[in-house]
């Protein structure tokens, strides 16, 4: 089944000037055109020409190993006593969404991403309109997160409502599929309109009144940590995609200001609480500093080498969840100062290495998608980092490849196919 290049106006594909010829580099970054060769089956959904990133999934590898790992010791006890006695269950479940999100990786390496500028164009309300997958699937997440607010459970007793249940399966987190569903659309957005990110309105305006619609939607939840998140990858990926700089400040402090009036003058008022909270996590212990108090207790247990594999003593109730949010706390006791910082090191390169891989693609597409899963994979690493040493307020903010959550896993693992699809048709040394 043939998939059709996007037409622009012109007929021209985003980043492409003929089936030979040239390519237009992305906005930011002067760089050489780079000369295409024939290739085989252009436009098929299956790409098999060039060789995946072996550097890239050599890392992603040893993440996923290194986190399943160390996920099974924080939540082993957390499991038995959960469970009936089975202190394998977390890690069970864990591994069977690996093993699920590794055979989508491996399909997604040979599927030819730019099936993403695929269009329709129906009429509607007697006009000609442009219907992408992009476009779909973003709609289709934005549906599955407007499903929580009347279907949503709560993962823990008193906790936010943010997953829907799954028969058979147990819930799951429509946010880590709207993450992608944003990251895909706006690669698609900025490879369509390039020539216009500019303009306030085309840089700016639209891309932000969809934004509106998915802090609407978490909101509701609420879900602070993951509108933070797409925010910045929001504005980061705009500013590569070429706006003016004066705009990605603008839209940076008219969100923080926006954020903070919400804080402080509605019913979410236990975020400013925890933004507070962090500044001082000693303050109160036995209340809404207790999970900060005892990670940091963890952390600073684990000494320069730690106590080893497994010899974790936090993790044995006093550190609540730790096999989610606060599985780098577990980390950092077991190996110490030196294992925090090949953690921290290995997610470095991974964010490097996405980069590398977004800067030697041959077309915008490419660039903006691997820079925006970097910049997901990136962001929600460092922040949980900052809140398991009481750096960043604790919102809730999963660690990539270690915290429990089958959705998040399998989601990142189909997000890394993508990116080993670029790297195929990446120009990389």
């Amino acid at each position: 089944m043939a998939a059709d290049s996007r037409t622009v106006r012109n007929g021209a594909v985003p980043g492409h000037s003929g089936a030979h010829g040239s390519q237009e580099r992305p906005t930011r970054g002067k760089q050489a055109p780079v000369k295409k060769t024939k290739e085989p089956h252009k436009w098929w959904i299956f790409y098999w020409g060039g060789s995946i990133d072996i550097p890239m999934l050599v890392i992603t590898l040893v993440l996923l190993v290194l986190g399943i790992t160390m996920m099974f010791s924080a939540s082993h006890a957390l499991s038995y006593r959960d469970n009936q006695g089975d202190s394998y269950q977390y890690a069970t479940k864990q591994v069977g969404f690996a093993v699920g999100g590794l055979i989508m990786m491996f399909v997604l390496s040979f599927v030819d991403y730019r099936i993403l500028m695929h269009e329709w164009h129906p009429t509607w309300f007697g006009k000609r309109r442009t219907v992408s997958l992009a476009h779909v699937l973003l709609v289709l997440s934005m549906g599955l997160t407007a499903l929580v607010i009347p279907f949503g459970v709560r993962n823990i007793e008193g906790g936010p409502k943010r997953w829907l249940p799954v028969p058979g399966l147990g819930t799951f987190q429509p946010s880590d599929v709207l993450k992608v569903g944003l990251i895909i659309y706006l690669s698609y957005y900025i490879a369509v309109n390039y020539k216009q990110m500019r303009h306030f309105v085309t840089g700016i305006v639209k891309p932000f009144l969809v934004f509106g619609v998915i802090v609407a939607l978490l909101m509701a939840q609420p879900h602070f940590s993951a509108v933070v998140i797409m925010g910045v990858i929001m504005v980061f990926m705009l500013y590569i995609g070429g706006i003016n700089i004066r705009y990605a400040v603008m839209a940076l402090a008219a969100g923080g200001v926006l954020l903070l009036l919400v804080l402080l003058f509605s019913d979410y008022t236990y975020f400013w609480d925890r933004i507070v909270n962090t500044f001082d996590p000693l303050a109160d212990p036995s209340k809404d500093t207790y999970q900060t108090y005892q990670a940091v207790l963890a952390v600073g247990s684990g000494g320069l080498w730690g106590k080893g594999f497994d010899n974790s003593t936090q993790k044995y109730y006093y550190l609540p969840e730790a096999q989610n949010d606060f599985v780098y706390a577990v980390c950092c006791e077991e190996f110490g100062f030196i294992g925090g910082v090949v953690i921290i090191l290995l997610f470095l390169i991974f964010v490097f290495r996405g980069f590398y891989i977004g800067r030697k693609s041959d077309d915008r597409l490419g660039l903006m998608l691997a820079t925006g899963i970097s910049l997901q994979v990136g962001l929600q690493a460092f922040l949980n980092i900052g809140v398991n040493v009481s750096a960043a307020p604790n919102t809730g903010i999963s660690m990539p490849f270690f915290s429990y959550g089958g959705t998040a896993l399998f989601m990142l693992l189909c997000e890394i196919g993508v990116m080993l699809s670029i790297s195929r048709r990446a120009k990389l040394s």
